[in-house]
């Protein structure tokens, strides 16, 4: 199978998945206990006032009818209103998601960067003191939740010797740039402004450090692992005895096949840290979409979390497709068998 109809047969897939992830959690969302539109208006709010909103809403029609009307809202760009914030869902997460995809960006750096990295030296001195001490880093890693990491990176770098700012997205006295991509660091360059870039990437480096720690540990002992594994294959052994320079074996004919399972972890983890970032942009008070969606949830906002829960679904899906489109690169037999992860 060729690449192009490799990728069709994965996003025919991918659009069943979302169709069934909104019937999911357009569901859970509508038969959660409590009325939204009370909930919005509050307990002293009139009767009157709250079947108002409540019709608004189309809550006082059966949940199939609700959803055949929140779909065709959804084809027309239209997530309904934020109970919340009193805005459209669309304005919200146009707001947010680039502040928590540009926190992912850089924590899936740091974790390709420096997981591979760890992985590939672990496995080129593995049994030394090197390998002992990534193992037993690896393990620390992996244990700790993200949001212990990120109390213990602001409290050493944030207040004890100072080296980052620790709350928000910018510092105090600086102007933000005007919005062009909702990327802080990115729209500070295209203005002109290399301070406030700066000073951006510096609120992101805590954070993103913190939510790649268990991630980039992963990566770095399945890197390790994989590539032990394939150490001990024929056609490496054949190659080091036609005398091919070791630096040759491992670049080119080891790490390769090695990080096909490294590449599928990691960007599922990659994906995943958009769910999961919510402790942690709580902590350094951090305006991203997952924030935004934990306070949906706790507000009972049925169209902020349909809209965000979505959202993530769009992510996890695409990176899905992007990391089959890669494997399928450094392993062609996976195309020509037409596999690929359901």
């Amino acid at each position: 199978m060729q690449l192009g109809p490799f990728v069709l047969r994965r996003l025919a897939l991918s659009v069943f998945v979302l169709f069934g992830l909104s019937i999911v959690i357009f569901i859970i969302a509508r038969i959660v206990p409590g009325n939204p539109a009370r909930l919005a208006l509050g307990p002293r709010a009139p009767v009157e006032v709250v079947e108002r909103l409540s019709r608004q809403m189309h809550l006082d029609k059966p949940v199939p009818e609700q959803y055949v009307l929140w779909v065709w809202g959804v084809l027309h760009g239209d997530f309904g209103n934020s109970l919340l914030t009193r805005r459209s869902v669309v304005q919200d997460i146009k707001e947010f998601f680039p502040a928590t995809l540009e926190l992912v960006i850089l924590t899936a750096i740091f974790i390709s960067v420096f997981g591979i990295s760890l992985g590939v030296l672990s496995a080129r001195y593995a049994n030394t003191w090197f390998d002992n001490i990534v193992r037993v880093l690896s393990y620390l890693g992996i244990v700790t939740p993200g949001f212990a990491w990120a109390v213990i990176f602001m409290l050493i770098f944030g207040f004890v010797w100072r080296v980052f700012p620790t709350l928000g997205r910018l510092s105090d006295g600086l102007t933000a740039p005007p919005i062009i991509t909702g990327l802080m660091t990115l729209d500070s360059l295209l203005a002109g402004r290399p301070d406030v870039a700066w000073d951006a990437l510096k609120h992101l480096i805590l954070p993103a450090a913190a939510l790649a720690m268990g991630p980039m540990s992963q990566a770095a002992r399945i890197t390790r692992s994989s590539m032990a594994e394939n150490q001990n294959k024929d056609y490496i052994a054949s190659m080091i005895a036609y005398g091919v320079p070791e630096r040759v074996v491992t670049r080119k004919y080891l790490l390769k096949p090695s990080l096909i399972p490294t590449t599928t972890v990691m960007a599922l983890d990659i994906a995943a840290t958009f769910g999961v970032a919510f402790l942690v942009e709580l902590i350094f008070n951090y305006p991203g979409l997952s924030r935004y969606g934990i306070q949906a949830m706790l507000n009972k906002d049925v169209n902020a979390i349909v809209g965000v829960v979505m959202v993530l679904g769009v992510v996890f899906v695409t990176l899905n497709i992007v990391v089959d489109v890669f494997v399928a690169y450094l392993d062609p037999r996976i195309r020509l068998l037409g596999g690929g992860r359901a």
